[in-house]
Formats: structure tokens, C-alpha cells, sequence
């Protein structure tokens, strides 16, 4: 939908030229919050294959303890606990004007029980972020709550039960589902409370894998907010207390093919369909080749609750990559329908042209994008990398604003470095920069620089 844009001239031209330099990875900003760009296709993010992420668990801070614990049972000699510590700096100005900044502290402290009999696993995430400097009463930023208050709140209690290929997940946990995740692109994440039934399973007859999701979620708590609210609430509908069900799968045929499908159901309020397909092919030398394309379906649930009304809309996307020698370079495109813009309640849009300030998904509106990384480690420089994404869109409209036919670009660019050395190892500094613009009376040039240093440390 459309947010903060305007003209872009000088500034824009001034930036691409900069970016184009420096380079960047293809993936839509759904990507972009959990990792930095890749050498090649093959390493590019997907919204299919984000719910398999495992993290890369490095050498423990107390190991002492660790050893100390060895003797116990191994539901607590297991035991992880992790502190995501983040720092984030985000000054911005609106298309309207308006200007903020923020620069806070915080992130995420988790603990995680062994497996009781191979069957049974606890878990517990505190959230926070601290205001260090800040100027934004308004919540502009995004990074504390109103006033410029930061907070603490538990964020998951989790019971996780598993036999064979399955696994269930009770209580509030954390997702990563296209349309339904984490969105962890300020200090702390999306988390949802429902059950979730999971099942994995390789070379069954037909594919060389079959990864299923099905289950309930009946709350959500949005990235800083205290309190868990209904799914049918989040997505608008006012006094609804509806909760999500949610079936989906991705299924690998042969290797380098991925066909996915996901639904979620909010009754009355709102139904998501997404379809997608995954292709990645290795052209010889040194090439790479991939190729996705993707379709969501929206309705209102079967009711009215949302609008007051019924409603059915939908959008339709593509996108294509080569790589060579560290260099990714991708275009990519999204037609949506026009009767109503895509929603994306409960965690970043899936969709291609998804950016730092803009998804290009209003009604009516068709979009392209193109894109270009590089990944440093081909100039011996190891853990940098950058890229940068241009996005166009036109045709938009604002029926409540009485806008059609609006035109908008975006520019995106970001440099990555993540540590490689033994001892600093998940310390990664990331700056970014954003500038939007939507031709419309009354709106300037849109701009956004983030500067964020994560370090992920394992502290048992």
C-alpha cells in the first residue's frame, strides 16, 4: 500500500549511481529483515522456504555452565539461552513533512529447554527496547510507543511437542509463513498465540520433499505492543474476536523446483490464498538462473465484517534472477486488481515489490522493479556485502482520498558486514537508505536512513 513517497530528481540519481556501485541481493524486504545479500540465486531468500530457518548457534559465552549442566537430564543440560541484542538509529521525513528520529537499544532474551524423552521442549522470549535518543512523540519511527516510551514484554511461552516428522507448537510463538510473520524490521518482532502442527518429510513418493503447516492462531501482538489482540481485530474489523485457521505447504518435486500454497482464513473478516513457484537452475559457468512467480487471492472470510461489505481482490507477480561471480542482478513485476489493495495485517507482504517504504500493491496499480548485488568475498573482503532495488509503480488508487491514477517510485539500497572472526562471530552492522515519492498534491520526496547493529550471542 502506499505510504510515505513523492518526486524524486537529483537525490535519486545521486543514490543509484552510489548504489549501483556498491551493489546489493535480490529478495523482497521480507528477505532483507533476516539476512544480507548472498553470492549467487542460489543463496536468495523465498517465501517458501523461510519456515525451514535454523540458526547458526555459535560457541556459548559461559561454557563453564554449560559443562556444569552436562550431568543433569538432557531436557535441562540442552538448555539455550540466547540474548539478540539490537541497536537501532532511524531518522526519517514523510511525505507530508513530517520528521522524526530515534535511536534505542534492546532486542530479544530467549531461553529454550532441551527435549524431554525426545518428545517435550519449554521456551520463553522477553522482549524490549530503550529509547537512547529520540525525538518522535508521534510513534513515526516505529522503534518505541507513544511518547517515546520503550518497553519490556514477554513476547513467547511456548510448549513444543514432536513425534516422527511432526512437531506442534502451543501457545505464543514466534511464525515466518508468507503474510503471517515475524516482520522484524524494527527492535522486536511479530509473535502470535494459537497451535501449530508442522510435518516434514523427504523423498516420499512423488517429491524429495513435503513441508506442511496447519493449525489455529487466535491472537496476534503486534512488533512493540503489550497485549495480544484477535486476528479479526488486527486486520480492521472492530469488536471481532474471530481467530486464523491456517493450512499451507511447500513441496519440492526434484531439486531446484518449489511449488507452495498457503491459506489462511480469518471468518467474516478476511481469506488469503497465495500460490507460488520456485525454479533454480545452474546455467554452467558460473551462471545461475532463477525464476519465481506468485498469486494472492483476498476475500472478505465470507462476511462482512471487515468493510461492511463483500469484497474480492488479487495480485499477480513475477521475478527473475542471474548471478555471476558474486554479482545478482533481477527484475520484477506485480499487477494488483481494482477494486480493493492487498492487506498485509499480520506481518510483511509477501510479494516481490515489497520495499523499505512502499509495497506497490494498491488497486489498480502495476509495478516493476529491478535490482542488483554483490557479494565482496569475490574481492577477498569476506562479510561484505550490498544492494540496491528501484521500484516504479503507476495507476494507483486512494478511492477514500479520492486519488487515481497515481504514479510512485522508491529507491532501496543497503550495505551489510557480518563479522567473520572466530570471536565476533553474529556481529553484523547494516546501514540503509530509502527515498519514495508518489506524484499527488501536497507531497514531498519521502526519506528513511536505518543504521542497526545485531549481535546474536549465545549465552548457554
Amino acid at each position: 500500500m502506499i505510504s510515505t513517497r513523492t518526486h524524486l530528481t537529483r537525490p535519486l540519481l545521486a543514490t543509484l549511481l552510489v548504489a549501483l556501485a556498491a551493489g546489493g541481493s535480490a529478495a523482497d524486504e521480507a528477505s532483507f529483515e533476516n539476512a544480507p545479500a548472498g553470492s549467487s540465486v542460489k543463496e536468495l531468500d523465498s517465501s517458501l522456504d523461510r519456515s525451514e530457518r535454523e540458526e547458526d548457534r555459535r560457541a556459548i559465552l559461559f561454557p563453564f555452565l554449560k559443562r556444569a549442566l552436562q550431568p543433569l537430564p538432557s531436557f535441562i543440560a540442552d538448555t539455550e539461552v540466547t540474548l539478540n541484542f539490537r541497536t537501532y538509529g532511524l531518522p526519517l521525513k514523510t511525505s507530508t513533512g513530517e520528521r522524526a528520529y530515534a535511536w534505542t537499544a534492546g532486542g530479544k532474551l530467549g531461553f529454550r529447554s532441551g527435549w524431554l524423552a525426545d518428545t517435550l521442549q519449554v521456551g520463553f522470549g522477553l522482549y524490549g527496547s530503550y529509547g537512547i535518543v529520540q525525538d518522535d512523540p508521534d510513534v513515526l519511527t516505529g522503534l518505541l510507543r507513544e511518547g517515546g516510551v520503550g518497553y519490556t514484554v514477554p513476547g513467547e511461552a511456548f510448549v513444543k511437542l514432536r513425534w516422527r516428522d511432526y512437531e506442534g507448537t502451543f501457545y505464543r510463538h514466534e511464525l515466518d509463513l508468507p503474510y503471517v510473520n515475524k516482520q522484524d524490521s524494527r527492535m522486536t518482532p511479530n509473535s502470535f498465540q494459537g497451535a501449530i502442527l508442522r510435518g516434514k518429510h523427504v523423498e516420499v513418493p512423488g517429491a524429495d520433499l513435503v513441508d506442511w503447516v496447519a493449525g489455529w492462531i487466535t491472537d496476534i501482538r503486534p512488533r512493540a505492543a503489550d497485549d495480544f489482540i484477535s486476528m479479526g481485530e488486527r486486520a480492521g474489523a472492530e469488536g471481532s474476536n474471530a481467530g486464523m485457521a491456517v493450512l499451507g505447504a511447500h513441496v519440492e518435486p526434484y531439486e531446484g523446483t518449489t511449488l507452495g500454497f498457503y491459506n489462511y482464513w480469518v471468518p467474516d473478516v478476511l481469506s488469503i490464498h497465495y500460490l507460488a513457484t520456485d525454479v533454480r537452475r545452474d546455467l554452467g559457468g558460473g551462471w545461475g538462473f532463477r525464476t519465481q512467480w506468485q498469486f494472492t487471492l483476498q476475500t472478505d472470510g465470507g462476511g462482512t465484517d471487515l468493510l461492511g461489505k463483500s469484497f474480492k481482490t488479487w495480485v499477480f507477480g513475477g521475478r527473475a534472477a542471474f548471478s555471476k561471480s558474486g554479482v545478482t542482478a533481477w527484475l520484477g513485476f506485480s499487477i494488483t486488481d481494482d477494486e480493493e489493495d492487498i492487506r498485509s495485517p499480520y506481518g510483511t507482504y509477501a510479494g516481490f515489490m515489497s520495499m523499505m517504504q512502499s509495497d506497490f500493491n494498491s488497486a489498480g496499480e502495476k509495478a516493476a522493479l529491478f535490482g542488483v548485488s554483490y557479494d565482496f568475498s569475490h574481492w577477498e573482503i569476506q562479510g561484505l556485502s550490498a544492494f540496491m532495488q528501484v521500484g516504479v509503480g503507476r495507476g494507483a488508487k486512494i478511492p477514500e482520498l479520492g486519488l487515481v491514477g497515481l504514479d510512485e517510485t522508491s529507491l532501496d539500497f543497503t550495505i551489510d558486514y557480518r563479522f567473520q572472526s572466530k570471536r565476533l562471530k553474529g556481529l553484523w552492522f547494516r546501514a540503509r537508505g530509502s527515498f519514495s515519492a508518489i506524484e499527488a498534491p501536497g507531497r514531498d520526496n519521502a526519506r528513511q536512513a536505518r543504521f542497526i547493529i545485531n549481535y546474536d550471542l549465545p549465552l548457554l
